[in-house]
């Protein structure tokens, strides 16, 4: 995929204070992933579905606080548990319709360093994106810690 202006790339990382295979699960399985995901102050992810496979789906429903749903959907390319990730990334109204993220789960013992590599985004979408994924990580370190 090719986009005009859809050259950034956005890395993002957290060391969190857990082992990889738990911080792992909290990403995958849909019943924990409702329960930290956030990409913003206000923001809940009332529903989560994974498909946790190569060519498998996902969608992520996030609701701001007193708005509309927004549902975030995507494809997983690589799945290599407990390390990597890799998948589409499609978020309403995003230019380019679709971005590539790659997740690691680096074990450092009792911890992890979660790193996530946004990859064909827009500048204007890489900003807010840079936003998004803080409040994420944030999200998931409180939760598994």
């Amino acid at each position: 995929m090719t986009a005009e202006g859809a050259s950034e790339t956005l890395r993002v990382s957290r060391i969190v204070a857990a082992p990889k295979e738990r911080v792992f699960r909290a990403w995958t399985e849909p019943s924990q992933v409702t329960k930290w995901w956030t990409i913003g102050e206000g923001w809940k992810t009332p529903f989560a579905e994974i498909d946790l496979r190569v060519g498998g789906k996902f969608s992520l429903g996030n609701r701001p606080a007193g708005g509309e749903l927004v549902l975030i959907t995507g494809e997983f390319l690589v799945v290599e548990p407990p390390d990597r990730l890799v998948y589409t990334w499609r978020f309403p109204g995003a230019e380019p319709a679709e971005n590539r993220i790659t997740v690691e789960f680096r074990g450092l013992g009792a911890q992890t360093e979660v790193v996530v590599t946004h990859e064909q985004a827009s500048k204007e979408m890489a900003e807010g994106a840079a936003l998004g994924w803080k409040a994420a990580l944030e999200g998931l370190g409180s939760f598994v810690s």
